[in-house]
């Protein structure tokens, strides 16, 4: 069994087309909503593999507390599983995609003989829909974000801070596999989005205590490479927003 495990707020905009992306393969999905005020709520609720969904109050603000929210819906995760002794979290955020042969072997890979975490190349789109950053730290980002669940999960000694928390606990990270599969991020296509981005964690983290190197290099392109994506790599560019798919040199 497997589940997407997802916290979102104010998603509309990526929502539909993420559904369509990864509904035929998975069981269903476990939501945290963190007081959207747009339609995300309205639109998870018609999803017909929509198994939980817990709903956050509307709150002012861009604060949010990623480490419980993570926590929180993992465990959802766990106590609505119908088989306990293989259910396993794929966790996403909509404006992810996965390629296309990750996905067509993914119950391969989650079985209940293995117990381990898998990690994903974590791919920043840049520019346009076909290309993805790939000089310096953006070649070495990844996530482990397949996982099996279990009764007991120590999320504590591996989610220190309350912003950029992993997603899985203790004992399955320390049995981690990196895979050598994609995971393609929309949100850094568009330059303003980008802008929004650094804005964003600058005011959350404005002493660079979380992260000390700041943020600032979201939204710097000196040195920048780009790598187009191969046909064996692809993943499926018909499941995105229409005018993301317009975009070139980043507008």
């Amino acid at each position: 069994m497997i589940y997407v495990v997802t916290c979102v707020r104010n998603e509309e905009y990526h929502l539909p087309k993420f559904l369509d992306h990864i509904r035929d393969y998975v069981d269903g999905f476990v939501v945290l909503d963190d007081g959207s005020t747009d339609k995300t709520v309205e639109l998870f609720e018609k999803e017909p593999k929509l198994k939980k969904i817990i709903k956050s109050p509307v709150r002012d603000g861009i604060e949010y507390d990623e480490r419980g929210n993570r926590q929180k819906v993992v465990r959802a995760a766990w106590e609505i599983s119908e088989d306990k002794n293989n259910t396993w979290v794929l966790c996403l955020d909509p404006d992810e995609r996965f390629e296309l042969a990750f996905l067509k072997n993914i119950r391969k890979m989650c079985t209940p003989d293995k117990k381990v975490a898998y990690g994903f190349h974590f791919r920043e789109l840049h520019n346009d829909i076909k290309h993805y950053r790939c000089d310096g730290i953006w070649d070495k980002k990844t996530k482990y974000i397949l996982f099996p669940l279990s009764e007991e999960m120590d999320f504590d000694s591996v989610m220190p801070n309350q912003y950029h928390t992993v997603w899985g606990y203790k004992e399955i990270l320390e049995k981690s596999v990196m895979t050598n599969y994609n995971l393609y991020h929309l949100k850094m296509i568009k330059k303003t989005e980008r802008a929004k981005r650094v804005n964003l964690y600058n005011t959350i983290d404005p002493e660079k205590k979380i992260q000390a190197f700041g943020y600032d290099y979201l939204n710097d392109d000196e040195g920048m490479k780009l790598k187009k994506i191969s046909f064996f790599k692809r993943y499926d560019y018909t499941l995105l927003p229409e005018d993301l798919k317009q975009v070139k040199d980043g507008k």
